[in-house]
């Protein structure tokens, strides 16, 4: 028989998290626990008698505590303004963050309400519209908010330096690819660092608004999945709009952004940088895929070859125009 062998990544089981972890929340008797989806992290939709609820188990060292408590306070600062997101819940211990010991190490659970609705129809102008208005909305809601918990910035060291480090690194045997990416690269930094620093808005962030985290319920649209939120620019939650469900949706688009500038108008600047961010946004995916390849695995779509890199960032450069 082959030795023991390290685990990189476990899948609880439900019914244990309902009889050990759930118990341990602020709601009624939970009385099932699903495995729901494995995306980023673990996903467990949890039922009591009159109410939904999900687990985020995030993967271990996937994030700092620190990250994850930054995440908690900033959920609960937009409920506290009746913002529409899917806030957290408290554990009878007090905090929010659970501690589970799985093979592969400690992880991190945390109870969210549900967030109520479909993915909104990006067809629809009017979902679209919402979605725009809803975006804009918790921008303004949050803009003084405050936290001792710190965790990377969405600025250029955390958009573009940083994941063209990874990049860097992987395409090392790749000098022709990575000559395209350099380029582009290049291109957007001289971008953003042009801008006036008054002239882009920064403060809390999403971070991951790629149209398939929100619900839309009766024309309310909620948001969830705030694990990649943070401080940075406001115009790269709406760059990461139009990049995972506009780019090819020019009025669809368009009722996105009419609706955000409803609510909360952009500068001339941000407008103009728009597509900048929907590309600044391509490269941190593809050095996300790099640096969870051992959770993804090399052939997923996340974790891309060279030439795939570079003609993912051309084609879309040339969607763009």
């Amino acid at each position: 028989m082959i030795p023991h062998l390290p685990c990189t990544y476990s899948t609880i089981s439900a019914s244990d998290l309902l009889a050990k972890v759930l118990p341990g929340f602020c709601i009624d008797k939970p009385i099932k626990c699903l495995f729901w989806q494995r995306g980023a992290n673990d996903i467990y939709q949890v039922h009591t008698a009159e109410a939904l609820y999900y687990l985020r188990l995030y993967r271990s060292n996937a994030y700092p505590r620190e990250a994850c408590e930054f995440e908690v306070e900033a959920l609960n600062y937009l409920h506290n303004k009746n913002c529409p997101v899917a806030y957290p819940i408290a554990q009878k211990s007090g905090g929010y963050l659970a501690e589970i010991q799985a093979p592969e190490g400690p992880r991190l659970a945390l109870l969210c309400a549900e967030a109520k609705g479909v993915v909104p129809d990006y067809k629809s102008l009017s979902d679209c519209q919402k979605v725009g208005e809803s975006v804009a909305q918790f921008h303004l809601a949050s803009q003084d908010f405050t936290t001792d918990w710190q965790r990377p910035k969405l600025d250029l060291r955390g958009l573009l330096d940083e994941p063209m480090n990874t990049i860097r690194t992987h395409l090392e045997r790749h000098p022709k690819e990575l000559k395209i990416l350099e380029s582009i690269a290049t291109e957007l930094r001289a971008a953003v660092q042009s801008a006036p620093e008054s002239s882009l808005d920064i403060g809390v962030v999403h971070g991951d608004l790629h149209g398939g985290n929100s619900h839309i319920h009766e024309g309310l649209v909620t948001h969830f999945d705030f694990e990649e939120c943070a401080i940075g620019y406001r115009v790269y939650d709406i760059g990461t709009l139009k990049w995972g469900c506009a780019a090819n949706n020019s009025e669809g688009w368009s009722a996105i952004l009419q609706g955000y500038e409803a609510v909360k108008p952009l500068t001339d600047v941000e407008r103009s940088l728009i597509n900048t961010f929907v590309l600044l946004r391509e490269i941190s995916e593809i050095a996300y895929g790099i640096r969870h390849v051992d959770y993804f695995g090399h052939g997923d779509i996340m974790a891309t070859d060279a030439g795939d890199m570079s003609s993912r960032l051309k084609r879309i450069q040339k969607q763009l125009g």
